[in-house]
């Protein structure tokens, strides 16, 4: 796993990330502190990419990925930053070497693979419910069990209304048939029917071509000066690898220092990527995970408020009134998340943008690595495995130095490899 960070307001920006990399399989994984994960595009353009998520792109280490974009790029120089984005992403479409026919199957199995497993999870508890309250379980059961649980997630799916991929079913299934079959024998032990694999075929169709990106993706963020740029610029996209020849990925976001603070992202942002959590709770003055568990308990609480007040009293209420009493509970509870939202804006998140707007690039790259590393120390104070860890590399770029290293590990010794 990763923490990366990018800092920015009108000076520059400074970026940061972890070392940390996981090798292995859940229950037998071995973390390594020796990853890359922040790159100059080169000495000539302002501009740098992190990733996290996937160490590699359809088998290729993104290490030598960026350095070969490197000699693809040269001297090339865009106005804007988006355009650097494109130009990478041209460049994968277009070297033979990045979206190899043969490794397609990889691609289908991660995204199919990790929704199936979900599928046939969710069709688990239904199954171990049942055997607690002493049920007896059939084999017809169990299908018509599963079956309800593929038919909802191939809805959800199928409702998406972005589609990444362009794809006919039948092509699909033609060249993917094999995989999705080995897949499907893979998370179900017994024999199923041909209506119901054929449920999953199209499940596997829907996934892939749609809104879904697996474990195994991976985030690109890119950032820094266009030519034409004259404040810093960040776009964040996943990608998750080739299939039938075409690239399946997405924009997550996008970032950018404006002139004015009245504008859409104002003149200083704090931008934390993958493991987020620690870096969410220094802004925002609470951790994710609580502010989400409480509102969980408001939300329970007040929308089945009128279950315990039937409890405690005599009154019992018509379901018109059941309903407007939940209506009622989940505005209450609207009302809360917005208070607290706006308490955590005016009293959190715009004092702390208030200080990094006026930040020099020195401290915003001071402030860059205290962030990872207040993630990588939770981690080790904590029982989860160590994914985020030191050395924490940390570069500043800047309209007139480009960009610049703060700290940077080498695996070579400068002083005796002068090329370094």
């Amino acid at each position: 796993m990763t923490a990366e960070v990018a800092i920015m307001n009108k000076l520059g920006m400074a970026m940061a990330a972890d070392s940390a990399i996981t090798s292995g399989r859940e229950g037998v994984q071995k973390v390594y502190n020796s990853a890359n994960k922040l790159f100059s595009i080169s000495e000539k353009h302002p501009v740098g990419i992190m990733v996290h998520g996937a160490a590699s792109f359809m088998e290729v280490p993104w290490d030598v990925i960026i350095k070969s974009y490197r000699e693809y790029l040269g001297d090339r120089k865009f106005a804007d930053l988006s355009y650097y984005m494109d130009d990478l992403l041209d460049f994968l479409r277009k070297d033979e070497r990045f979206r190899r026919e043969d490794l397609e199957h990889i691609i289908i199995y991660r995204m199919f693979s990790d929704v199936l497993k979900r599928v046939v999870r969710e069709a688990e508890e239904n199954i171990s419910s049942e055997e607690t309250s002493g049920r007896d379980i059939t084999n017809e059961k169990v299908t018509e069990w599963l079956t309800g649980c593929i038919d909802r997630a191939f809805t959800s799916y199928q409702e998406k209304e972005e589609t990444f991929l362009e794809l006919d079913y039948e092509t699909f299934k033609a060249n993917f048939g094999e995989e999705v079959h080995s897949i499907i024998e893979e998370f179900i032990t017994y024999e199923i029917d041909e209506d119901l694999e054929e449920k999953l075929y199209k499940l596997a169709f829907e996934v892939t071509r749609k809104d879904y990106f697996s474990l195994g993706s991976t985030g690109l963020v890119i950032a820094g000066y266009g030519e034409k740029e004259i404040f810093p610029h960040l776009l964040n996209y996943r990608l998750e690898g080739f299939v039938l020849g075409r690239l399946k990925y997405k924009k997550i976001k996008e970032r950018k220092i404006s002139y004015t603070t009245d504008k859409k992202d104002g003149t200083a942002s704090i931008t934390p990527f993958a493991q987020r959590e620690m870096v969410d709770s220094f802004i925002g003055g609470m951790e994710p995970n609580i502010e989400d568990a409480i509102f969980g308990i408001i939300d329970k609480v007040l929308t089945s408020y009128h279950e315990q007040i039937e409890k405690k009293t005599d009154i019992e209420f018509t379901p018109k009134q059941v309903s407007q009493l939940e209506n009622m509970g989940n505005e209450i509870s609207e009302y809360i998340k917005d208070a607290v939202e706006e308490y955590q804006q005016q009293n959190y998140i715009t004092p702390l943008l208030g200080i990094v707007r006026s930040l020099p690039k020195e401290e915003l790259a001071e402030m860059a690595e205290a962030l990872i590393n207040l993630t990588s120390f939770k981690r080790r104070v904590s029982r989860e495995t160590e994914s985020v860890g030191p050395p924490i590399d940390v570069a500043v770029i800047t309209k007139g130095d480009g960009f610049v290293w703060v700290k940077r590990k080498n695996y070579a010794d400068p002083e005796i490899n002068a090329r370094l």
